[in-house]
């Protein structure tokens, strides 16, 4: 945030289009990250706004010690794009992890919840058999 105030304040020429291509990635972010049936959730979605802008921020801070001497601008030429590329490499890794993480809790709770529903079924059974025997006598 500290980088892309400094560039609107300086009025440094990309600046604009800097701030939407970062509002872009996030779109993007958000939208990899709700493909995944396990990542639906409100819980998971605060989860990943949460690590989106973490990541956001270690990138901010790595921009402005690299573009920012005495916060004036310093132009780094091609070379600097590559530091921009920081992002969306961080927020592709995050969207992998987070539902890599998602998916096997997804699975557990899967699991868990057709066990108690076999449980439930084998209770219900129980309850019927008994019932019968109780209605024969």
């Amino acid at each position: 945030m500290l980088t892309w105030l400094t560039m609107l304040f300086q009025k440094i020429e990309g600046s604009n289009i800097l701030i939407a291509i970062i509002g872009a990635m996030w779109v993007l972010y958000l939208g990899f990250f709700f493909v995944v049936k396990a990542n639906r959730g409100k819980q998971k979605l605060k989860t990943a706004l949460i690590a989106g802008a973490i990541a956001t921020l270690i990138c901010d801070i790595v921009w402005f010690f690299k573009f920012f001497d005495n916060f004036q601008y310093v132009n780094p030429g091609l070379g600097g794009v590559m530091w921009f590329c920081l992002l969306p490499v961080l927020l592709f890794f995050l969207v992998m992890i987070l539902s890599y993480i998602n998916a096997s809790r997804y699975e557990f709770d899967k699991k868990k919840r057709e066990k108690e529903e076999a449980k439930q079924k084998k209770k219900e059974k129980r309850r019927k058999k008994f019932e019968a025997e109780d209605a024969e006598k």
